[in-house]
């Protein structure tokens, strides 16, 4: 009887965890992480469609009022733009870094904003980061013939 109890315990926990780890989404396989090193075309291009893809969520969360996801969106970039914060700095392009070191000092003010819940400061903050995007973007890419675009 211990046997037949002991193998059911067991199976429950295999099922119980089989069932966990399948709610759980799998980490991104190569996605930019905290302190990385941009060295290639390759890896800043893969940071940039991050960029636009949680500035997206940020602006999106904000306007609906959804602070906690604006929040996780906000906390991506930052990890995001500190990479390529050092990547500018770098190369030693003054204005680009500049730039980059803007918006993650924007994205500090909109977290701010966000725990405190006052999504009009959050709005505020978030609203300077596109003026950086586009200063770096005008001066450091090139669209090419065949779509999409380069690194000066």
């Amino acid at each position: 009887m211990k046997r037949v109890l002991s193998i059911a315990c067991l199976l429950f926990c295999v099922a119980l965890t089989l069932s966990v780890s399948a709610q759980t989404p799998p980490a991104t396989a190569g996605a930019p992480t905290a302190g990385m090193k941009i060295t290639t075309d390759a890896e800043y291009a893969t940071h940039m469609k991050e960029i636009q893809q949680a500035n997206g969520m940020l602006n999106k969360s904000i306007k609906a009022g959804d602070a906690a996801e604006a929040q996780k969106a906000a906390a991506r970039l930052e990890v995001l733009f500190k990479n390529v914060h050092t990547y500018w700095a770098d190369k030693k392009i003054a204005d680009a870094t500049t730039a980059s070191q803007n918006i993650v000092t924007s994205l500090q003010a909109v977290q701010k904003a966000l725990a405190a819940n006052d999504m009009a400061a959050a709005e505020t903050a978030r609203a300077s980061i596109g003026a950086n995007c586009m200063s770096c973007h005008t001066a450091h890419r090139e669209k090419l013939p065949e779509g999409g675009f380069r690194i000066k």
